[in-house]
């Protein structure tokens, strides 16, 4: 049982990095990102490339962080902005373009030809006892824990990730404030990049590198999203986590609804609390 939680833990890990990406978007800009999952796939080619000019897959990472920091500037600079003025639906048709832009110039550069992802960390698995627990989960979870340490430190002890959440909470108030919307909306942008290009990473060595791989992580990192409540990146942590680790359970157990057992979850929970678990009820006057 341990080595089954283990494991859904390590995927829940990756659901968490793209849900967060996502929700962290969705609250501050109100626009549902759809690339999340694909700018993580586009930026992972990018680690490719140096991994197989010899560099070790662990000093890939960090480039790939930049790399996707970059990528989220420039498309809320070069698009989302300037989509700002005319119309919220057509920031959204940006994300949906930007899949496809993505998958296209990653299967016209690189094929469609399926590419092994070497892990990040190489070793035999660690033995605790009778359960066997493979490094590159280790390293998942581990990177997941840091990262949303940093993020907490960052949204909670900085003066932009304060403006952020007051943005979030409230714009128009923020507006009034004198918080620069324009600069925290890059900023967001490029946050979220950055955990789409690491989630990109975790998710390359346990299935394999082609244009396609991430819409199911995308998929899974909405449901994460829902379940844990839209409006909160705590939520999108522990709906992700959650998820992973009730997945991996049933599939063991009962495989024969492993796939379609994440909607029954959400649904399930939706019923009981249609915020979400972590989200907050709206409260509406008659």
């Amino acid at each position: 049982m341990f080595s089954l939680i283990f494991r859904g833990l390590a995927t829940g890990s990756i659901y968490s990095l793209t849900a967060v990406g996502i929700v962290l978007i969705l609250s501050t800009t109100n626009v549902m990102n759809f690339a999340q999952g694909d700018a993580g796939m586009f930026l992972t080619y990018i680690a490719f490339i140096f991994i197989v000019r010899g560099l070790n897959p662990a000093l890939a990472l960090p480039i790939v962080i930049l790399v996707g920091l970059i990528l989220g500037f420039v498309v809320d600079r070069g698009l989302m902005s300037k989509a700002k003025k005319s119309s919220h639906l057509g920031m959204v048709m940006i994300t949906l373009a930007l899949t496809m832009i993505l998958e296209g110039l990653a299967a016209t550069l690189f094929g469609n030809i399926p590419l092994l992802f070497p892990p990040l960390i190489q070793g035999d698995p660690i033995k605790i006892g009778s359960v066997i627990l493979d490094r590159q989960d280790f390293l998942s979870i581990t990177a997941a824990l840091l990262i949303f340490a940093v993020l907490f430190v960052i949204l909670y002890r900085t003066k932009i990730g304060i403006a952020a959440r007051s943005i979030a909470e409230d714009e128009y108030g923020a507006k009034i404030l004198g918080i620069p919307l324009n600069k925290i909306n890059t900023f967001i942008w490029a946050i979220s990049f950055g955990l789409a290009g690491i989630a990109g990473m975790m998710t390359a060595p346990r299935l394999s590198l082609e244009p396609t791989f991430m819409i199911v992580i995308q998929l899974k990192a909405f449901i994460a999203a829902v379940l844990g409540g839209m409006g909160s990146v705590m939520g999108a942590i522990f709906g992700g986590l959650i998820l992973g680790v009730l997945e991996n359970i049933i599939a063991y157990y009962i495989p024969s609804i492993k796939d379609s057992f994440s909607l029954i979850l959400v649904v399930t929970v939706l019923l009981f609390f249609p915020s979400g678990i972590f989200g907050k009820r709206e409260v509406r006057r008659a």
